[in-house]
């Protein structure tokens, strides 16, 4: 498995045709380091919720508006940071175990789901404006199932 710090930058636009070259090229860096798949699907589908809700509620679809992604991976954990040009929300109720999910309601599931699928979760209120959303998971090792060590 590399070790080797491996780090890439997206800036997309306000737009959610953009997530499929996110997934993307996450998921092809992570398999790059040998990740298992199903790990790389989780938190893949973390991440580009995370760029959803950064399109959705943090610019609001406005065209001017950019979201920044940052991913990192060193053999060992992933971290992304996804940054919005919003005005932010008051997040800390949503990050709580007890936060109630209403089971009727379409909205509202997003950070459970990111919570589900990642190690770590933290919401920052970036300096230049907008929300900061770091997302951090501990990489779990493809193992060849089809080796059975006989020669």
């Amino acid at each position: 498995m590399k070790t080797d710090l491996e780090k890439m930058e997206f800036v997309i636009p306000s737009d959610f045709k953009y997530l499929g070259a996110v997934d993307a090229a996450v998921q092809d860096l992570a398999r790059e380091m040998s990740c298992a798949q199903r790990w790389i699907n989780d938190f893949s589908s973390a991440l580009i919720e995370a760029c959803t809700n950064a399109i959705e509620h943090g610019n609001k679809y406005s065209k001017d508006k950019r979201v920044r992604v940052e991913v990192s991976l060193d053999g060992k954990q992933i971290i992304a940071r996804v940054r919005d040009e919003g005005t932010g929300f008051d997040f800390a109720p949503y990050l709580s175990e007890d936060s109630p999910l209403d089971a009727m309601s379409e909205r509202g599931r997003g950070i459970k789901i990111m919570k589900a699928f990642t190690d770590a979760l933290d919401y920052t209120l970036d300096t230049n404006g907008g929300l900061c959303l770091k997302l951090m998971k501990i990489c779990a090792i493809e193992v060849d199932e089809t080796a059975d060590g006989k020669t």
